[in-house]
C-alpha cells in the first residue's frame, strides 16, 4: 500500500529506515489540508499528525480510504463524514502514559522545590537561597482528576515519594485503587482536601472549564498541574484563584488558547474568528505571572513515545488496528 506521510520530521525518515514494513511510504513535510490534499494523490492511505486539518473537503478530495492519525486524539479529522464515505481513520490510543507522568512530576517537583526560580537565581550572578524555601512532598495530599493510564502512573510515582493520593474519576477502577492504595472521593472533596491537584482527563463537553471559579473558591493555597487539556481550566478564574492565594502555584503544560500564542498584539484581530482574543490576554499575563510556570506543550515529547507513536501508526497502516469510526 502507498502511504502519504504528513507533518513528516527528519527523526521519522531516519527511524523508519532501520524498520522492516510492507507499505511504500512517501514522506511530505506539508500539513494535510485543502491546500495541500493534492499531494495525497493515488495514495491508499494517509499518516497526519494534529496539525493537519483534515475536514469534508479533504476527505471528498482524497483517494485514500485510511487517515491514520498519529496522536491520540483525532478531532482535527471529521471522523462522521469519513465513515459515510468508507474511509477508516485510526489513532494511537496508549503511547506516553509515563512520559506525561514523568513530565507531572517534573512541574510538581519544580514548583514544590522553585527550581525555575533558583536556577534564575544562579544565572543572574546570586548565590543565595532567601525566598527559595520549598516544600516537601512526603505526607502532602494529591489530588489526582482522572484514572486513565496516565493518572495511575502518577499515582505510582506519588506513592514512591510517600504522599498521600486521593482521586476522582467518573468511572472509577476499585481495583487499581486497592493495589495501588488510593481512595476516589467526589471532585468537590478533591477540589477541597487536595494540597496538590493535577488533571489527567479529556477535553469533552462535561469536562470544559472542569476548574472554574466554583471549584477555585474550594480551594485554599492549592498546587496545581495541568498537562491534559487546556480548556480544561477556566483561564480568567485561575487568574483570580492566584491573586486571592486559592491556587498558591500552576505548572501548566496546556493553554486554553493555544492556538495563538505571539507577542505582537495588534495582529488579534486577525485571529478573532479561530482564538478568543481575551483568553489569548489572559494566557500572557499567565505566563508572566512568577507563580506559573508553562511549557509548550511539551509532556508528550519523549525520544520513546514518539518512536512508540511511529511504531503504533505502522501497525495501524498494515493491519488496520485501532479504528475510530466503526462502520
Amino acid at each position: 500500500m502507498k502511504v502519504a506521510w504528513f507533518d513528516a520530521e527528519d527523526w521519522e525518515r531516519e527511524y523508519l529506515e532501520d524498520k522492516e514494513y510492507d507499505l511504500e511510504i512517501d514522506f511530505f513535510e506539508e500539513s494535510l489540508n485543502s491546500e495541500t490534499v493534492e499531494l495525497a494523490e493515488g495514495y491508499g492511505a494517509v499518516a497526519v499528525f494534529v496539525s493537519s486539518d483534515v475536514d469534508g473537503e479533504v476527505l471528498d478530495s482524497l483517494d485514500a480510504d485510511l487517515v491514520a492519525c498519529r496522536s491520540t486524539g483525532f478531532d482535527h479529522v471529521d471522523t462522521e463524514k469519513a465513515r459515510k464515505k468508507g474511509i477508516r481513520v485510526s489513532n494511537v490510543p496508549y503511547y506516553g502514559a509515563n512520559t506525561v507522568a514523568e513530565h507531572t512530576f517534573g512541574l510538581i517537583l519544580a514548583l514544590s522545590r522553585k527550581i525555575y526560580s533558583a536556577i534564575q537565581r544562579v544565572d543572574s550572578g546570586e548565590f543565595d537561597h532567601e525566598g527559595l524555601r520549598g516544600f516537601d512532598l512526603e505526607g502532602k495530599k494529591l489530588g489526582v482528576v482522572g484514572t486513565g493510564s496516565i493518572g495511575k502512573h502518577v499515582i505510582q510515582m506519588a506513592n514512591g515519594f510517600g504522599m498521600d493520593v486521593i482521586a476522582s474519576d467518573p468511572k472509577p477502577d476499585y481495583e487499581a485503587a486497592e493495589e495501588l492504595g488510593f481512595m476516589y472521593v467526589s471532585n468537590e472533596d478533591l477540589f477541597r482536601q487536595s494540597d496538590i491537584i493535577t488533571l489527567h482527563c479529556p477535553l469533552v463537553e462535561q469536562t470544559e472549564h472542569l476548574l472554574s471559579k466554583e471549584e477555585f473558591d474550594l480551594m485554599d493555597g492549592t498546587v496545581l498541574v495541568n498537562t491534559a487539556r487546556g480548556g480544561l481550566i477556566d483561564t480568567e478564574a485561575l487568574i483570580e484563584a492566584l491573586e486571592k492565594d486559592q491556587v498558591k502555584s500552576a505548572g501548566l503544560d496546556v493553554l486554553e488558547e493555544e492556538c495563538f500564542l505571539e507577542d505582537d498584539i495588534g495582529y488579534l484581530s486577525e485571529m478573532e474568528d479561530e482564538c478568543d482574543p481575551k483568553t489569548i490576554l489572559e494566557d500572557h499575563i499567565l505566563i508572566d505571572r512568577e507563580d506559573v510556570l508553562i511549557t509548550p506543550h511539551n509532556a508528550f515529547n519523549s525520544i520513546e513515545a514518539l518512536q512508540r507513536i511511529t511504531d503504533t501508526t505502522l501497525d495501524n497502516l498494515e493491519k488496520g488496528k485501532n479504528v475510530v469510526n466503526s462502520f
